[in-house]
C-alpha cells in the first residue's frame, strides 16, 4: 500500500486472527463489539434480505451494471488446451471453478454494492458453487442487491475479524478457499496474513487516478475527475500530469483546499508517460490529442481510460473496479473471471511416450542429484 503503511496494524491483525482462529464464533463477536461497537446476528437472516428495498432508478442501475459485467466476463473464458508436446506424451490444462469464495464488502459509514456486482458477476459466471458474503452493518442496498444476484450467505461482520472467519471458519461460517474484494488497512493486513492458508485476490489500498493531460483537456473536467477518486478518503491519491502550463494553474485552482490532490508539470509526454508507468496507477485517464496512440504505449495501469472519466469504469463500463494500487500493476491486473477458475493439469503417457521420457528424465534427474527420480521412469 502506498498512502498508508501496514506495519503498525499487523501486530493486532495477528493477535485478531489467532484468537479467531483458536475461539470461533465467540472471538468474532467480541472482536466485532470492541472495534464495532455491537454484537450482531451473525447470518443476515433470509427475511432481512427478502425486504430490503432499493429506490426504483438504483434498483434499474443496479440491474444495468450487473448486466454490463456478465457480458463483460462472458468473453474472458480461457480455453482448455491439450498438447502433445513429446510424442506418446499428452499434457492437457482444464479450467475449473473454484469450490468457494468469500467476498469481502465495505460497509458501515458507507454502501459499496458495487463492489459486490463487481465481485460476484464473474464468480457466478465462473461457476462457483459457494459464494459468501461478509459486511459490517449491511447496509440495505447492499442486501438487496445480494438478493438480485441470488445471493444467500450473507454475514454481518467486517474488518480483520471477518476475514479470519473467513479463512479458518467458525461454527457459523465455513472457511473458503478465496476471498476477494477492497477494504481498508485492517482488512487488507488479514487478507495478507491469511495468504498462506487461503488464495486472495490482492491486497488493495486506498483509491489512486493518475491524469495525463494536454491542452485539449478540459480544465473543470479534470478536477472533476481527480476530485471523485480523492472522494475515497484522506489516503486516497489524485495527480495530474499536465503537459499545458494554463491547464495546471485551472486545475491547481479548482482543487486546491484538497490535501490529497496534486498537480505536476511535465515538460514532454514521454517524461509524463515515465512517471506513469513507475507510480502505476489503480486509474489512468488519458486526456490527449492522440490518447488513442498513447494507450498502445501503457504497460502499467490497472485500468486505462481513454478520454473519459474513471467513474464510467467504477460503475457502467463492465470492466472490473477491483483493480491494483500501491504499484502492484506493474505485475498485476484486476479481478476478473479468471480470478475464479483455476487450471487443473492432467498428463498421460503410453508405452511409447514412457519410452521417450526416460531419455529425458534420466539424465536431467541424475544430474540433479536425484536418482530415484530416474529409477521411477526407468523400471516402466
Amino acid at each position: 500500500m502506498r498512502a498508508q503503511g501496514l506495519d503498525d496494524v499487523l501486530p493486532e491483525v495477528a493477535a485478531i486472527l489467532a484468537d479467531i482462529r483458536a475461539s470461533g464464533d465467540a472471538a468474532l463477536l467480541d472482536w466485532t463489539e470492541r472495534l464495532d461497537g455491537e454484537r450482531p446476528e451473525l447470518r443476515v437472516p433470509a427475511e432481512a434480505l427478502a425486504v430490503a428495498r432499493l429506490e426504483d432508478d438504483v434498483l434499474v442501475a443496479v440491474r444495468e451494471m450487473i448486466a454490463a459485467v456478465a457480458a463483460f466476463c462472458a468473453s474472458q473464458r480461457p480455453p482448455d488446451t491439450k498438447v502433445e508436446a513429446v510424442p506418446g506424451i499428452l499434457a492437457e490444462r482444464r479450467w475449473l471453478p473454484l469450490s468457494s469464495v468469500g467476498i469481502y464488502v465495505p460497509g458501515g459509514r458507507a454502501a459499496y454494492p458495487s463492489s459486490l456486482v463487481m465481485a460476484a458477476v464473474p464468480a457466478l459466471a465462473a461457476g462457483v458453487e459457494r459464494i459468501a458474503v461478509v459486511t459490517p452493518r449491511p447496509a440495505e442496498a447492499t442486501l438487496a442487491t445480494a438478493r438480485e444476484l441470488g445471493l444467500t450467505e450473507v454475514y454481518a461482520v467486517g474488518g480483520a475479524q471477518a476475514v479470519a472467519a473467513l479463512a479458518f471458519g467458525t461454527e457459523t461460517i465455513a472457511p473458503v478457499d478465496k476471498i476477494v474484494g477492497p477494504g481498508n488497512r485492517w482488512v487488507t493486513a488479514a487478507k495478507l496474513l491469511v495468504s498462506s492458508r487461503v488464495a486472495i485476490d490482492l491486497p488493495a489500498g486506498p483509491s489512486e487516478v493518475m491524469i495525463v493531460a494536454d491542452s485539449v483537456a478540459d480544465a473543470a473536467q479534470c478536477a472533476a475527475d481527480l476530485l471523485a477518486q480523492a472522494e475515497h478518503g484522506p489516503d486516497s491519491e489524485a495527480i495530474l500530469l499536465s503537459l499545458d502550463h494554463s491547464l495546471s494553474e485551472a486545475v491547481g485552482t479548482l482543487v486546491a483546499k484538497y490535501n490529497n490532490v496534486t498537480v505536476e508539470d511535465m515538460s514532454t509526454l514521454d517524461e509524463a508517460l515515465a512517471r506513469a508507468e513507475a507510480y502505476a496507477p489503480e486509474h489512468l485517464e488519458l486526456w490527449l490529442s492522440d490518447a488513442e496512440t498513447v494507450a498502445q504505449r501503457v504497460r502499467n495501469a490497472g485500468t486505462v481510460f481513454v478520454r473519459t472519466s474513471a467513474v464510467v469504469g467504477d460503475y457502467a463500463a463492465g470492466a472490473t473496479h477491483v483493480l491494483p494500487t500501491g504499484g502492484l500493476a506493474r505485475g498485476a491486473g484486476g479481478l476478473g473471471l479468471e480470478s475464479f477458475l483455476k487450471p487443473v493439469q492432467i498428463v498421460r503417457a503410453t508405452q511409447e511416450g514412457l519410452r521417450r521420457a526416460r531419455r529425458i528424465v534420466g539424465p536431467l534427474a541424475r544430474a540433479e542429484g536425484l536418482p530415484l527420480h530416474a529409477a521411477a521412469v526407468e523400471a516402466r
